[in-house]
């Protein structure tokens, strides 16, 4: 596996200052727009799908732990066939009753993680990425709540629940991997759970979203 430090990735991408320091009207105000200005100013990459891929959606939460923005991770259960063990964003595959992808990423949280949708504020979406197979086309969905309370986790599924601060992201430590076969080079992030990183599809999201959040030309769209 070809890997190289990502600083140089950060130099060039979401620089060293995470872009908000709380999740406060401002705060998220700021993430809404840059997210709505990047689907204009970013071009999205072209994925290659299979054949009569289906549609899928996941939730990229923001919370606030201890007065810090975080992104909020589930650790799938080890004995899971599929993903067993691997961190992930809550999500699946859409069902022909759910009206949006949006809808399918909330219903899916909800599944998981016992998050009642009513609290969650939809602040956009990014462009679709593929599944490791090219079945599925992998909407992300970008949310935000306030203080994370009870969640409800569904045993069959997740292992654990954990809310990483913003900050974390930005520490410039970590390596670069090949994603699928893009020619693309995406971050393994590190956790503060021993042996745990993020990393494949969900780093790819993760990446986009700190990209797309990261850059202060997306307060504007480019040539308006």
């Amino acid at each position: 596996m070809f890997s190289f430090c990502i600083r140089r990735l950060h130099c060039g991408g979401i620089g060293r200052t995470p872009p908000v320091s709380a999740l406060d009207d401002a705060g998220v105000e700021l993430i809404r727009r840059r997210l709505a200005n990047s689907m204009a100013n970013r071009a999205p990459h072209r994925f290659r799908y299979k054949a009569g891929a289906s549609e899928a959606a996941v939730l990229l939460l923001l919370c606030t732990e201890k007065g810090r923005p975080c992104i909020l991770f589930e650790e799938r259960q080890r004995r899971l066939l599929a993903h067993g063990g691997e961190v992930c964003f809550a999500g699946g595959k859409a069902d022909s009753e759910d009206p949006t992808l949006v809808h399918t990423a909330l219903r899916e949280t909800r599944e998981e993680l016992g998050l009642d949708p009513s609290l969650v504020r939809v602040l956009g979406r990014m462009p679709p990425v593929p599944s490791k197979n090219g079945l599925l086309r992998v909407h992300p969905v970008v949310g935000v709540v306030g203080e994370l309370g009870g969640l409800r986790l569904n045993r069959e599924e997740v292992h654990r629940a954990f809310a990483l601060p913003v900050s974390h992201f930005y520490e410039g430590n970590e390596v670069a991997e090949g994603f699928r076969d893009t020619g693309l080079k995406v971050p393994v992030y590190q956790t503060d759970k021993r042996g745990l990183s993020i990393w494949g599809l969900t780093a790819y999201i993760l990446n986009e979203f700190l990209i797309r959040v990261g850059d202060p030309a997306n307060d504007v769209v480019v040539g308006k």
